[in-house]
């Protein structure tokens, strides 16, 4: 819980790319309410040891290191050894360098998750003494990236999820792990994020289908995967194989593709901001295809529009998500992503997003979701190394 005694801000150390509008955006919150200092940390320096440890008692935000072509190409190096020790083939410094790393473009996410998280580890390792404050620790971001380990660790605490079917790579694996004549599945990528790789499965007998955030291009011989605002419908089945075997090469997780409530005639679900655990920021994502994320331009609906359809069930949707936020102990933030069920009775927990506060212009007792996390109180921060 919060605590409302009003307190003077911290000085702040912001990990995150220099040109990245996430962090202008938070920094300049910062500033405004009253952070006597502001430090940017790029990941490329924290990565070479090139900047000086944060001053005791400042307060340190995690931000997402995407859009940032040099950084992504610093994580896939990062990422070289612990792939190998995962026992997967990495892509060479040589390749590294050679990728364009257009916008959009989905660059080798296992890698690439891997190289994050053995530099956030590092970096926490080398700040423990430093007497800061986290506002999420980097565990916890490394719990809530992982798809696969989020929705463990909210089915050991028994949390609704969809069902899931572990141990699937390929499309001819999904096919005979789910033998109905007639069945509707959600691939995902483990380790992606704003529909990165998505792809909405359904087959009726031979009659097959699958809807997909991803567009290829072909370079070189060589396929090249993005992410497209305008999902693709593929009715081939050689051409849905290659798609699924292709994401299921970086792991993949494979759940039911459950049916969501409607509004205006579309079906949506919810993006919930967790702040100390507890339920702030709430908006609805409509959509029509089955993808709701708002970068793929779903329909924005307000709080008091989702209290409304929710109507008994809005105290449901409070306790679940204060549970599926104490699950990953140490996040001072999540974003929740929520199935509200045909009839808005049945609740299920899709996913976290340990950087999911990125909604400008959404606003909950007059504040952003970075002013409520910045205003001028003694929050209780995720975490205070000894």
């Amino acid at each position: 819980m919060r605590n409302d005694k009003l307190l003077p801000l911290p000085e702040m150390v912001i990990v995150g790319p220099e040109d990245s509008c996430r962090v202008a955006a938070f920094a300049e919150t910062a500033r405004r309410l009253g952070a006597p200092r502001v430090t940017i940390v790029s990941y490329l320096d924290a990565m070479r040891g090139g900047c000086e440890p944060p001053r005791p008692g400042s307060l340190i935000r995690l931000e997402s290191p995407g859009g940032c072509p040099a950084t992504t190409r610093a994580l896939l190096k990062a990422g070289i050894s612990p792939l190998v020790a995962d026992g997967g083939v990495p892509i060479s410094v040589a390749e590294i360098e050679s990728l364009a790393c257009e916008r959009g473009e989905m660059l080798h996410p296992r890698q690439w998750f891997l190289g994050l998280r053995a530099v956030l580890r590092d970096l926490d390792a080398r700040w423990s003494d430093a007497e800061v404050h986290w506002m999420s620790l980097s565990d916890a971001i490394i719990a809530a990236f992982d798809k696969t380990a989020c929705l463990k660790r909210w089915s050991q605490a028994c949390l609704p999820i969809p069902r899931q079917y572990s141990g699937l790579t390929t499309y001819s694996q999904i096919r005979n792990a789910i033998p109905d004549r007639h069945a509707r599945i959600f691939v995902k990528l483990r380790y992606g994020y704003s529909a990165m790789g998505a792809v909405a499965l359904e087959w009726r007998g031979d009659r097959v289908r699958a809807i997909t955030t991803v567009e290829t291009t072909w370079a070189l011989g060589r396929p090249r995967l993005f992410v497209t605002k305008r999902p693709r419908q593929l009715v081939r089945e050689f051409e849905i194989s290659w798609l699924i075997d292709t994401l299921g090469m970086e792991q993949i997780v494979v759940e039911d593709w459950l049916p969501k409530a409607r509004w205006e005639s579309r079906p949506y679900d919810l993006r919930v901001v967790m702040i100390d655990g507890e339920v702030c920021h709430v908006v609805g994502r409509a959509n029509a295809s089955p993808f709701t994320n708002l970068n793929l331009d779903a329909r924005r609906m307000s709080r008091a529009v989702v209290e409304e359809q929710l109507g008994h069930s809005w105290g449901q949707l409070t306790s679940l998500c204060e549970r599926a936020a104490a699950a990953l102990p140490g996040a001072g933030m999540l974003g929740l992503d929520v199935l509200v069920g045909p009839g808005c009775r049945d609740l299920t927990l899709l996913e976290a997003n340990a950087f999911g506060d990125y909604l400008p212009g959404l606003l909950y007792r007059g504040d952003t979701t970075y002013e409520a996390q910045l205003r001028p109180r003694q929050l209780s921060f995720a975490g205070h190394r000894e």
